[in-house]
């Protein structure tokens, strides 16, 4: 690889929108304050014609800002061998969200394999058939956005491109809206997809109402949507929760002893948890559990 470091106009360098790798939620997040970071260094790298390998967003925050010039770095190098070398810049100076990481991957796969990809860049996104398959509507206008504010991960956007698009627009909208962790994204386009293949509902039928849900509980509105769309989704494990809840409350129980059960009230039944001071309360409640409950039948 050949480079050579100089100073042009910025004016003159040519940016392909389809061949930029770094897509941030915002241009100025990593525009600003780099110079402080790696003082001295061209953070704008391109080929012999002037097209610019790296450094998208350095361009844009400068024009803006009103520079005219700024020092860049000439790489001669084969266009997917720049391509590898622009993205693991992107990786090494910020961290890709999954957007980029995607967008990546697609323009790799034009002239390269997963095997090649993953050993030149490490990328950590496993470029199965299924998610190849998935990479344009991935890529389309219904994901971009949440996916360059990581907003949504890779599990949950998958399974919302297995739906149709009037139905995974309304969910998309309400995670845009709402911030879930990876976890809870998935838990809540699963149950989305389930209660709609049960019941035939509209999905903005569904989600208007735990909408609403989340709007009676402003300080944890994620788990407030899964709440309601759990309690849709398993109607009688609802009821029975909500039931064993007030028995156990009825009961008055010491606030040291905790009492659970299976999930879904399956075997093996209940498990107590009781905090004890010592051993000699343990012994005591040993003597008092022997005495008071019936001997066990052991035939």
């Amino acid at each position: 690889m050949t480079t050579s470091i100089r100073t042009c106009f910025l004016a003159d360098l040519k940016m392909d929108p389809r061949r930029r790798l770094s897509w941030p939620a915002e241009n100025e997040a990593r525009g600003h304050g780099l110079d402080a970071r790696f003082p001295g260094l061209p953070l704008i790298v391109v080929d012999p014609q002037q097209h610019v390998i790296w450094g998208h967003c350095r361009v844009e925050f400068l024009l803006g800002k009103g520079v005219d010039q700024a020092a860049v770095m000439e790489v001669r190098l084969e266009p997917l061998a720049a391509l590898f070398m622009g993205f693991n810049l992107l990786q090494t100076f910020f961290s890709a969200n999954l957007y980029e990481k995607l967008n990546f991957a697609a323009l790799a796969l034009e002239a390269s394999d997963p095997a090649e990809i993953h050993l030149r860049t490490g990328l950590d996104i496993p470029l199965n058939p299924g998610l190849i398959s998935q990479l344009p509507v991935l890529l389309g206008s219904d994901f971009s956005q949440l996916m360059r504010e990581g907003r949504i991960a890779l599990p949950a956007a998958r399974e919302a491109a297995a739906m149709a698009p009037d139905c995974r627009r309304p969910l998309l909208q309400l995670m845009g809206q709402i911030r879930f962790t990876a976890t809870q994204g998935l838990r809540l386009v699963s149950m989305v997809r389930e209660i709609q293949a049960r019941d035939g509902s509209r999905v903005e039928e569904v989600l208007n109402q735990a909408g609403k849900a989340a709007l009676r509980s402003p300080q944890r509105p994620a788990e407030a949507v899964l709440d309601h769309l759990h309690a849709l989704r398993y109607p009688r494990a609802t009821a029975a929760e909500k039931a064993w809840s007030e028995k156990i409350a009825r009961m008055q129980l010491p606030p040291k002893m905790q009492v659970t059960h299976a999930p879904f009230f399956e075997p093996p039944g209940l498990e107590v948890r009781l905090k004890l001071p010592d051993l000699g309360a343990l012994h005591r409640l040993a003597r008092f559990l022997e005495q008071t409950l019936p001997p066990q039948d052991n035939g």
